[in-house]
């Protein structure tokens, strides 16, 4: 069986060629919970102050495997009529590394307190590295890369990052489209006697979502979204039952069409405490690559503090003469 980092890294370098244009865009089985680390235009759909943390660890056992670490957070603030909200993330993958950092405004109407309609821009900047002491390639390893596009030492570049969306929500479901990489600016690196330019494209995502109740104590929430680089289409597809806000079990089934079916991930979702979400998935692979790793592992964090425990309503005091 061919070395997995070989295998691995050469996947890297092919997405890296000047001839493709790639999407850099974490997967994630739990974006039913919180569309906004995506679509800006949710920031503070949640009437409070949001915060989170994602961590993602894909394709276990299997060598240069990507590994995601996000930390989000979001406000609803009604003096400037939308939310606010923030993104710091972590991605490895073998030997090319990212540090990204986003800050993003929504601007939301609300009609009759029914339907909020919302329009939203992240900005940002992605700091990359690219490690070629841990290169390999089909002509050598390390400091003999044998590439004039490649060095073998460590490269680092840095290029601005811009998403828009929008999104309408109602009691009974919430939709969004966000197109993220606007600029789609390219990665440099100083090969032995090229520069690498990666160019990764934009990305398109249409999300939707909603919470069904069941009588006073059950509910079913189903989710869709749908991603596409307008070359490649993936599909996410979910379905969770809950008790109250105690207790959240369902599936999410990931790139399911006539050719493929990526992966079947079972979540569950508990509430130890009020406004504090754990949520766990576990990504079967179903794919070719089923028989090298041991499936993906996802967990989020999750605290919520309504607007209603920030902003407390002042002390009323009749006056006798308007009695």
């Amino acid at each position: 069986m061919p070395n997995m980092r070989f295998v691995v890294l050469s996947i890297v370098l092919l997405i890296w060629a000047d001839s493709i244009v790639a999407q850099n865009y974490p997967i994630s089985s739990h974006y039913m919970f919180n569309p906004q680390v995506v679509n800006p235009s949710f920031y503070g759909a949640r009437k409070g102050v949001n915060l989170g943390v994602n961590y993602r660890h894909q394709w276990a056992k299997l060598e240069g495997q990507p590994l995601t670490i996000t930390v989000f957070g979001d406000a609803n603030l009604p003096q400037l009529h939308g939310g606010v909200g923030f993104g710091v993330s972590y991605e490895q993958l073998g030997a090319f590394t990212t540090t990204g950092f986003n800050l993003g405004y929504a601007y939301t109407q609300e009609f009759r307190k029914q339907v909020r309609l919302s329009i939203g821009c992240n900005a940002g900047a992605l700091f990359s590295t690219l490690d070629g002491s841990k290169l390999v390639t089909p002509q050598g390893v390390g400091a003999n890369l044998n590439d004039a596009s490649l060095s073998n030492q460590q490269q680092k570049s840095i290029r601005p990052l811009l998403s828009v969306g929008i999104s309408c929500s109602s009691k009974y479901l919430e939709a969004g489209l966000v197109y993220t990489n606007v600029i789609n600016a390219k990665d440099k690196f100083e090969g032995s006697q090229m520069t690498l330019k990666p160019q990764y494209g934009g990305t398109l995502q249409v999300f939707i979502g909603s919470k069904v109740k069941l009588g006073s104590d059950f509910s079913i929430k189903p989710g869709f979204a749908l991603t596409t680089d307008f070359k490649e289409f993936q599909t996410d597809i979910s379905v969770l039952a809950g008790y109250k806000e105690y207790v959240m079990l369902g599936f999410n089934a990931r790139g399911y069409n006539k050719r493929s079916f990526e992966s079947l991930s079972p979540i569950l979702r508990v509430c130890p405490v009020q406004n504090l979400a754990i949520i766990y998935g576990y990504d079967v692979s179903l794919g070719k690559l089923s028989n090298v790793n041991k499936g993906s592992h996802e967990i989020t964090l999750n605290y919520v503090l309504p607007n209603n425990r920030i902003f407390k309503s002042p002390r009323i005091i009749n006056n006798p003469r308007f009695l």
